[in-house]
């Protein structure tokens, strides 16, 4: 049996025969050297249709993909047509969103010109372009951002988030109103000639619980898979397998997941076809064909049914390892591994066992015990989120006479420990961190007068922000306001900050810690920049350097020549606390690495 290759991609999606597993992304695959090949740039190509249709059909003819795809940007057509702020990039950056646009439920609206503006019509007419130029012979996929994800863009990430604690129905009422975005482009795409449509939910372990979807998406994302009438790919980045049971019911076809979760493991537990999930930061950006092809053997062995990279590829990477995913495969089944590859058992999930992983578990953790039963009164508040409550709590308490460090370290700090265990052990995820760290930043506004009168220092000065190009800025928020609850002075510099700006700072504050933060694959390789900068200027040893961001590891920051990598909030302080002390020479080094 030969295929097409739209005929092998349709078959895989839904659950047919194939000749081989098909090769097929449902994000961006487009690197620089992949635009110099065929001399389409960005950010033209978000713009203008012909050219968005040469670099889509580049996948296809340059690096053999069984499909083409012509969304590059992430969500950034929708939030463009609706009018946010918009970084529209440059040949080595993929396109940003700046800015939100609303703030209530009853500003949403799908205005009836939407499928005639400029950023939505480009992307219909390079798919009817291709469906024209490629007839049936490769398949076409489109991209429509879902409700949860735009949400992010216009309403903004954080009270987003927060708002999934402390006011449900205004969730309920963005996520229903904002499907229509998601089914009147999906529709249009479909219309257009798209033979599959990505829907892009960020519903991930790494920022929300996994019972947020059943609560707040399921019912939304069956309601937009029954509007559609092709195979649909949920897309969800990060950590996935705590709910991927909860994705096998909402109607989709596919399931395009990331390499944070094991081939074997997700495809023992997702009933969807699986799509992925090829490195992106590791293996894509600055590996080896031979590195590719390891991962790529080790999914197909795992039963992956379609191949790609786990997401958008970065722009810096190889083109090379791009087209080394298609090759491997090639190769994989030129060799005969294909007929003696292990069988992965399914696991059946019971409905006791779905409510059991659905329900919210108490919280967990060291509970610390103030020394009096007010100071516990603040504890508990900021632990139990009750943001309003701190600050009349902390001034209450002064009233009482209660030494301002006192109120600081047994109150505050403590608490926002407790919490940062509590993260670290999955009880709490960035919601709930954000509603603490804001309780208990209310509280330190009433003691920073006072702590200021008593002339007690605090542990440290921290200059932290994202870097050039990435305007993602819920992780390093997060950082600063466990920093500054752990007793630390930060200087937040914000979003998008060139080499120049981290110097900048660094002269106009002298901080003994430098944070930075990205959570792209392609502005990651900026944190070198800032670091090489530093040793030109012999500023490298007047601060330690800390980064972190979701595609970062450990290896990566040994790479650049930080002083540490952190992987979330919590051990940025301990990190923080222990590198500071080892400089002062109070403690001996240890438990982080140390830059060569």
């Amino acid at each position: 049996m030969t295929l097409t290759c739209r005929q092998r991609v349709l078959n895989a999606l839904n659950g047919d025969e194939v000749d081989i597993a098909p090769v097929a992304n449902p994000n961006s695959i487009v690197t620089r050297e992949l635009q110099d090949e065929v001399r389409a740039y960005f950010p033209d190509a978000h713009h203008d249709a012909e050219i968005m249709t040469e670099l889509a059909l580049a996948g296809h003819r340059v690096c053999g993909y069984d499909n083409v795809f012509p969304v590059f940007g992430a969500g950034t057509h929708e939030a463009g047509a609706m009018g946010c702020e918009m970084d529209w990039g440059d040949p080595d950056n993929l396109p940003a969103i700046l800015g939100r646009i609303w703030d209530h439920p009853d500003q949403i609206h799908v205005p009836e010109d939407f499928l005639g503006r400029l950023e939505i019509t480009t992307v219909l007419d390079s798919i009817r372009m291709l469906r024209e130029e490629l007839g049936d012979e490769v398949a076409v996929w489109g991209k429509a951002y879902g409700p949860w994800s735009l949400a992010y863009h216009f309403f903004g990430i954080e009270p987003f988030l927060m708002d999934t604690f402390r006011d449900p129905p205004r969730v309920h009422a963005i996520l229903d109103r904002l499907k229509e975005f998601t089914v009147v482009f999906g529709k249009a795409q479909i219309e257009a000639g798209a033979d599959a449509i990505n829907v892009c939910e960020h519903i991930t372990a790494d920022l929300i619980r996994p019972d947020a979807y059943s609560t707040y998406l399921l019912a939304v994302d069956r309601a937009i898979a029954a509007e559609l009438s092709v195979p649909v790919i949920l897309h969800c980045c990060g950590k996935t397998l705590d709910r991927v049971h909860l994705f096998n019911q909402n109607g989709f076809e596919s399931f395009n997941f990331e390499s944070a979760n094991d081939a074997v493991q997700m495809r023992s537990r997702a009933s969807m076809t699986l799509v992925g999930n090829i490195n992106n930061p590791k293996t894509i950006l600055d590996g080896t064909p031979e590195d590719v092809e390891r991962e790529v053997f080790y999914a197909l062995d795992a039963g992956i049914e379609i191949l790609a990279p786990e997401c958008a590829a970065p722009v810096n990477g190889r083109l090379a390892n791009v087209t080394a995913v298609r090759e491997a495969r090639d190769r994989y089944y030129e060799t005969g591994r294909h007929e003696h590859r292990p069988v992965v058992e399914r696991q059946i999930v019971t409905r006791a066992e779905l409510e059991a992983d659905t329900r919210t578990e108490p919280a967990a953790g060291a509970r610390y015990l103030a020394s009096t039963e007010t100071l516990q009164e603040i504890y508990d508040a900021v632990v139990e989120m009750e943001v309003d409550t701190v600050a009349p709590l902390v001034a209450r308490e002064i009233e009482r006479g209660t030494d301002v460090q006192v109120i600081l370290d047994e109150a505050l700090i403590a608490a926002m420990q407790h919490v940062g265990d509590l993260f670290a052990e999955g009880q709490f995820f960035v919601p709930e961190m954000l509603l603490a760290a804001n309780g208990m930043k209310q509280g330190l506004e009433v003691l920073r007068p006072l702590l200021t009168d008593t002339g007690v220092p605090p542990k440290g000065k921290v200059v932290i922000g994202t870097v050039k190009g990435d305007i993602h800025d819920i992780g390093k928020n997060l950082v600063g306001m466990m920093m500054e609850g752990a007793g630390y002075t930060v200087i937040d510099i914000g979003v998008r900050n060139s080499a120049d700006d981290f110097i900048d700072a660094m002269q106009a504050h002298q901080p003994d810690i430098v944070g930075m933060s990205a959570m792209l694959t392609t502005t990651m390789m900026y944190m070198k920049v800032v670091v090489d900068e530093l040793e030109n200027r012999k500023m490298r040893d007047d601060c330690i350097v800390i980064v972190g961001g979701a595609p970062l590891t450990e290896e990566f920051g040994h790479r650049i020549g930080a002083d540490a990598f952190c992987r979330d909030a919590n051990s940025a302080v301990i990190t923080a606390d222990t590198l500071l002390a080892a400089r002062k020479g109070i403690t001996p080094f240890k438990d982080v690495f140390a830059r060569s």
